[in-house]
């Protein structure tokens, strides 16, 4: 009995191994998904900050090999108040409030191409000074940082085609997991918005449910380089010092780079999304953070 019982489990086991699902959205034009994203995060000495966005996605095309989606987020809320970094990270967020993304996908849903970027781009620079403008004024501290340009350049720096593609493609998200086959134990790789590649594994529950765990996946060399040119980004300055010392800088705490994250992905009857739930920790010169985020579908 007991060796028809492990033969049975392992048949199960293997099954459920070999078992593949593909996700793939039901995508019919005028189709319209409404998200809310809640996240509060800790860390890098600032008080915890709560930051809710709403997101719309709309089917806005249909072509022979793929979609055209137009993703907008109508609505930034924080509790950032007067705190400094709360401010500049909820201001991150508030950049891309109201530009109207207008993005290439195959007929899974996966994102392919921005088709709109510089007119995106455009709008996120020009409502870059008058976020900045209102910063500054109501947060006079945040001069401690950096003036107008410098806050500038380091907004400004990461509004890149690739990277918000590769937000679409790889940050946990709604459209993230699309087109993707997903297998017991499956893995990817990906280049986060930080520089960190990150390598992700896939689980899927027999109730349809995926959870994702991501670490880490950079060697030393790699961690070296992407050290170097953060503090080429933003202390150009003190950039030859830097790797001149890297080995010895390497060898202390203070620059220590890792990251874990667990997301759980459940879905609506059409394929699309329905929640997720995240679980995120950075560590990064010296400073730890952590975030918890939960999207729903409404």
């Amino acid at each position: 009995m007991r060796k028809f019982f492990l033969l049975s489990t392992m048949v199960l086991v293997a099954l459920l191994a070999s078992a593949q699902n593909k996700i793939a959205p039901k995508l019919q034009k005028g189709d319209r998904k409404v998200y809310n994203f809640e996240m509060i995060i800790n860390g890098a000495g600032q008080k915890e900050l709560k930051l809710s966005t709403v997101e719309e996605i709309t089917v806005a095309e249909q072509q022979a090999d793929g979609y055209v989606l137009e993703l907008v987020t109508t609505s930034v809320k924080s509790d950032a108040g007067s705190d400094a970094m709360n401010r500049i990270v909820a201001l991150s967020q508030e950049l891309v409030a109201n530009a109207r993304i207008r993005l290439l996908t195959d007929k899974d849903g996966r994102p392919l191409k921005l088709l709109n970027f510089n007119e995106v781009k455009q709008k996120c620079e020009a409502t870059t000074g008058k976020l900045i403008d209102e910063l500054l004024a109501k947060v006079p501290e945040v001069k401690s940082i950096g003036n107008k340009d410098v806050l500038m350049k380091q907004l400004q720096s990461n509004i890149t085609e690739e990277a918000l593609l590769n937000s679409m493609n790889a940050t946990t998200n709604p459209l993230a997991l699309n087109g993707k086959t997903i297998s017991m134990g499956a893995q990817d790789e990906y280049v986060d918005e930080t520089g960190l590649k990150i390598k992700r594994m896939f689980f899927p529950a027999a109730d349809g449910t995926v959870t994702v765990t991501s670490s880490l996946n950079m060697n030393k060399d790699e961690i070296k380089q992407l050290i170097i040119s953060q503090v080429e980004k933003i202390a150009p300055a003190q950039a030859e010092m830097v790797k001149q010392n890297i080995d010895m800088i390497l060898q202390t705490d203070a620059v220590k780079v890792d990251m874990t994250e667990k997301a759980t992905y459940t879905f609506a009857p059409d394929g699309w999304v329905k929640t997720i739930t995240a679980e995120k920790n950075n560590e990064s010169m010296g400073q730890k953070i952590s975030q918890k985020a939960t999207i729903t579908l409404q």
